[in-house]
């Protein structure tokens, strides 16, 4: 865009989508971009529908640090470690602390842009990086921005057709689909539980035929539906 360009989109719609996810391992199988890339289909989707303006996604996160005693020490163990008990490579973490302030910083001059409400989307779950992004939506009441997080949003029911029964979360088969329905060559089905680490967080090879890139599609349009039908509801009080 340029500033021009800017200027219209916020007289027109004053809506900002900022997506916000870490480099993480996913297992084997799957690209280290894996929340960042299906947080942005998701924003895309919403945002195509709104109007508005998308900012360049934030490739930065923060995640969980546990502790234990292992042969070299007293260890930190970030994210999934806990369960593999080793390194997890290609795992790009900032400290709660520091996420908070460098979200705060951006969302200020955000707001000073003149957008009326941030659509926050995050395709990260970790505990410590959902607990930093409500925070900062609720302090963002009474001020000239709302923050609206994408998992704080309207609850709705996933139909039958779009659930993944059975699958264990984090670079499962569930999310295996749903990054493939983006671009199937960052999923390599061949590799997918095959590996002892990746067993060792329940991800299994006797799983892979439940990959479903269809299914996959139709979860990120249905979770930007739920961010569409706010926005436009949000929009609505401007008038």
């Amino acid at each position: 865009m340029m500033p021009d360009d800017l200027v219209e989109a916020i007289e027109k719609v004053p809506v900002a989508y900022l997506v916000v996810s870490p480099l993480e391992w996913h297992a084997e199988a799957m690209a280290f971009g894996t929340d960042p890339i299906i947080g942005t289909a998701i924003a895309e989707n919403a945002w195509r529908a709104t109007g508005g303006v998308l900012i360049p996604t934030l490739w930065i996160g923060t995640e969980t640090e546990y502790h234990d005693f292992t042969e070299t020490g007293y260890t930190p163990f970030w994210g999934m470690e806990w369960n593999t008990k080793e390194h997890n490579p290609g795992s790009l973490y900032i400290s709660p602390i520091t996420f908070e302030l460098l979200m705060r910083e951006m969302l200020s001059f955000i707001e000073e842009e003149g957008f009326k409400f941030c659509v926050i989307v995050t395709g990260h779950g970790a505990i410590e990086h959902l607990r930093v992004l409500r925070e900062i939506e609720r302090q963002s009441e009474g001020r000239p921005m709302k923050i609206l997080f994408n998992e704080n949003l309207k609850k709705m029911d996933y139909p039958e057709d779009i659930r993944f029964p059975g699958s264990g979360g984090h670079a499962d088969f569930a999310e295996a689909s749903i990054l493939g329905s983006v671009d199937s060559t960052l999923v390599n089905k061949n590799k997918f539980g095959k590996s002892e680490r990746d067993r060792k967080v329940k991800i299994l090879d006797e799983n892979v035929g439940k990959i479903d890139y269809e299914k996959g599609r139709k979860s990120i349009e249905f979770r930007a539906s739920r961010i569409i039908q706010t926005v436009k509801a949000e929009l609505e009080t401007l008038k």
